[in-house]
């Protein structure tokens, strides 16, 4: 078996179908190969796009992205997007088709000694292929550590000599170790005659059998559910024990300054995400994959590396059949009191509220880091698992569009959205093209207020200047048609809902401009923090 022909088996055997692509001169082997294959290579316009197609795929799926790309600044071009996958703990599977590493020194096209070190502290390992021996045993030991422990991205370099070339084609045989038990002895000790615990519930949490868990958990013992930005979705935001992400303010903030433990289970809490947030806790029993951001930011009475999962099951079998003293009527009513209070006092709460009314239930959005993002990070309801997707990991723009393809390839059934901003749709709307080449039919919503909004609203309260932000946008709905993708613009909340209520179908591409004046974000609300 060649080797180009081998990776092809290696994929097969794995169930992957869809790869995202920009082809070089190292890859054409494989592109030769890759016309014989049932797999689906998805060719985007730039590797940093590419690669966070493969990002929105895993992150909606579950499963490794994929990402192939040609050495030197192929590579170079998806460091973005692995940072953003190693903070943000997404598998992908990075190969690049490198050039000779023997003859680099010489000047060779795209040569460099060791391009993997590029991603020295932003993938979880690199592997080399040294030839026709060990390809298969490094695909195989590159795939299993995307997902083992805390999921990131791999690096693999496979070098170009090797893919024309007789390669050994038996994989190599991998024994699963167990772990040992889980001692949750020091969690039921510290949750002893608690009256008022709260979960919170990270991404870590995102499997369904743990939905229905502590779904049973929550709803017999009368336990309040909070969740974090990653982990919008883990729990559906239509029962009445869920309030919603820890880092509002009202009934969430309440909830923590009444409970006498928390037990926060498959999240980082991380600096940027909770403490940054005013998140504050009194007892808090944490608990994640590993002890990477144990005991880093708040005083914990337990902190335990484990799989939270397992976590969440023992937490059951602690707190079956207890009742707690939270008031959740009481707590409802206040609820839908801070939501009336904010729809009548905030447009972002509006907007996002309104967003929330007319996008399908099950629909896959993916979202920018802008106003309309930033509002929906807090306010936006969540009713289905892996559904709410944002980059937190370093928090790049450019990403929504990008994701939404490779979360729409990865969800074929279900419908998909991107949210974005005029500042961050600009530099990727070039896979307008690749929407339409292989007709994935997704939404695109761009919200255009001429500016960085967020960065602009800074700018003026801080420094006391304006308009050091704008930006020139073009006609978003002719940039669209230029394409053959049907698109419409909206100047108020009124007319938006009635281009999405009359003229988007979920089953085909179309660009909604959403040209609305910036407005206040979140955290500017009495008592919270950015």
């Amino acid at each position: 078996m060649l080797g180009k022909e081998a990776i092809i088996h290696f994929f097969e055997g794995k169930g992957i179908r869809n790869i995202f692509h920009l082809p070089g001169i190292h890859t054409l082997p494989l592109n030769d190969a890759f016309i014989r294959s049932n797999i689906q290579i998805i060719v985007g316009r730039h590797e940093s796009n590419i690669a966070f197609m493969a990002d929105g795929y895993s992150r909606s799926t579950g499963r490794p992205g994929v990402v192939l790309v040609s050495p030197g600044p192929g590579l170079g071009n998806v460091v973005t997007a692995s940072m953003e996958a190693h903070n943000d703990d997404v598998p992908l599977l990075i190969i690049f088709i490198d050039a000779e590493r023997k003859d680099a020194a010489k000047g060779v096209l795209h040569g460099l000694q060791e391009p993997e070190a590029i991603f020295t502290g932003i993938s979880k390992s690199s592997f080399v292929v040294s030839g026709q021996t060990d390809l298969f045993t490094k695909l195989e030991s590159a795939y299993r550590e995307t997902m083992s422990g805390r999921p990131g991205p791999v690096i693999v370099s496979v070098p170009f000599g090797c893919l024309d070339k007789e390669v050994a084609c038996a994989s190599h045989r991998f024994v699963a170790h167990g772990g040992g038990s889980l001692d949750m002895r020091p969690m039921e000790k510290a949750l002893h005659g608690k009256k008022k615990p709260v979960i919170i519930g990270g991404k870590g949490l995102m499997r369904a059998e743990t939905r229905k868990l502590l779904g049973r958990l929550c709803r017999e013992a009368g336990i309040p559910f909070l969740t974090t930005t990653s982990g919008k979705g883990v729990m559906s935001e239509d029962n009445p024990f869920v309030f919603g992400n820890v880092i509002t303010k009202g009934v969430a903030r309440d909830i923590l300054r009444s409970a006498d433990i928390a037990v926060a289970l498959g999240t980082r809490l991380r600096e940027v995400d909770a403490k940054r947030r005013g998140v504050r806790f009194g007892w808090l029993v944490h608990i994640d994959t590993d002890s990477r951001w144990l005991e880093k930011n708040y005083r914990t009475e337990v902190a335990v590396a484990a799989d939270p999962n397992e976590a969440a099951g023992a937490l059951y079998g602690i707190l079956k059949g207890m009742r707690f003293s939270w008031d959740m009527e009481e707590l409802n009513m206040r609820r839908l009191k801070e939501q009336e209070e904010l729809q009548r006092n905030h447009e972002g709460f509006r907007i996002a509220r309104c967003l929330r009314r007319l996008i399908p239930g099950n629909a896959v959005t993916v979202w920018d880091l802008s106003l309309i993002g930033y509002w929906a990070e807090y306010y936006f309801p969540v009713f289905e698992q892996r559904s709410f997707l944002t980059p937190r990991g370093i928090s790049p723009i450019f990403y929504a569009f990008p994701a939404s393809i490779g979360a729409k390839l990865g969800n074929p059934e279900l419908p998909c959205i991107c949210i974005t901003g005029d500042g961050s749709f600009a530099p990727v709307a070039a896979e307008l093209a690749t929407i339409m080449k292989y007709g994935v039919p997704v939404v695109i919503l761009v919200y255009n207020n001429g500016s960085f909004g967020v960065l602009e609203d800074y700018m003026r309260k801080r420094y006391g200047v304006q308009s050091t932000m704008d930006l020139h946008t073009p006609d978003f709905p002719a940039l669209a048609g230029s394409y053959g993708i049907k698109a419409k613009r909206a100047e108020n909340i009124d007319e938006l809902e009635g281009i999405f209520l009359n003229d988007v179908h979920w089953d085909e591409p179309y660009l909604v401009e959403f040209r609305y004046p910036a407005f206040a974000p979140p955290w500017e609300q009495p008592g919270s923090v950015p």
